[in-house]
């Protein structure tokens, strides 16, 4: 288990880009990040990092794992820099 609340208390927005459409798949991501110290309601299914800002969460799946990552900086040209912060078996 990864305690990920430090980042979660940090951060406005957390994105899960599950990239499926299978609902038991993003609820069974949901749920494993709330045991790692996500609450769910914060969490937003949503691909467009162009909305995260500094300190955002930025998950996604690559099976079989959810790919956590902080968004570390964000330039005015619109990149978006992230680091990999864990990786959680799905």
């Amino acid at each position: 288990m990864v305690d990920l609340s430090q980042y979660a208390a940090s951060a406005s927005k957390v994105f899960l880009a599950p990239n499926t459409s299978d609902q038991e798949l993003v609820d069974r991501a949901k749920k494993k990040l709330a045991e790692n110290g996500i609450a769910e309601d914060k969490i937003q299914i949503n691909y467009d990092l162009q909305l995260l800002g500094t300190g955002d969460l930025y998950i996604s799946y690559d099976p079989p794992d959810l790919v956590v990552r902080v968004v570390y900086e964000k330039k005015p040209s619109g990149i978006v820099k992230m680091k990999s912060a864990a990786m959680i078996k799905l």
